[in-house]
């Protein structure tokens, strides 16, 4: 069950496309002031939050809000999503932040992803002339298979006996993922992964 958080009825219509997710189930929107009182009556399994800076800025219980977000997962949408917006929401335990204007797609899949203990946020695109701001080059079918496994939290030399193929060859190929998706780490990889519909939640 999500319980979405809204600072002002305005966000409230973010999550009206979240009700035609035949995966989530969507509980009644919660006031900022009213979240606490919502999350012992409710019991829910996400918090995904459009509120962002004001309800950072202005969480009042802090602990106990950082408390609340040690056991429920939350996912906070934001005007700004950087990396300053992920710091702050981060101190407050919430580990997954995209920018208001995600798309449906990409919040269910969020939602999804930080149930299962993904930390997710958008990959920002590199800089540069329009044909180097894709996010990612497309990966093989070894690739992919490779990223399905890292999702599964397979580590080299696992990845080496299921796939029969070197340990050196399965590392050639997990550095080879990180560099096609611009990912730093394999959660991160896995995240991007996720967002683009490589690997199923």
């Amino acid at each position: 069950m999500v319980l979405p958080v809204v600072d002002s009825m305005l966000h409230a219509g973010r999550f009206v496309s979240l009700r035609a997710a035949p995966e989530l189930q969507l509980l009644a929107v919660a006031l900022p002031s009213t979240l606490l009182f919502r999350v012992q009556s409710d019991h829910p399994d996400v918090i995904v939050i459009a509120a962002g800076e004001a309800f950072l800025a202005g969480a009042s219980q802090r602990s106990t809000l950082q408390e609340v977000f040690s056991d429920i997962p939350a996912v906070l949408l934001a005007a700004q999503a950087n990396t300053a917006m992920v710091r702050s929401a981060a101190r407050m335990k919430i580990y997954s932040v995209l920018p208001m204007d995600a798309t449906t797609h990409q919040l269910v899949v969020a939602i999804a992803a930080t149930v299962a203990g993904f930390a997710v946020t958008l990959p920002r695109p590199p800089a540069g002339p329009p044909e180097a701001t894709r996010i990612a080059e497309d990966l093989t079918a070894r690739e992919v298979e490779v990223l399905r496994l890292m999702a599964r939290g397979y580590r080299n030399k696992q990845l080496a006996t299921v796939l029969n193929i070197s340990e050196h060859t399965a590392k050639f190929h997990v550095s080879s993922v990180l560099a096609k998706l611009g990912a730093r780490t394999r959660t991160e990889a896995v995240t991007i992964g996720m967002t683009r519909g490589l690997v199923a939640v």
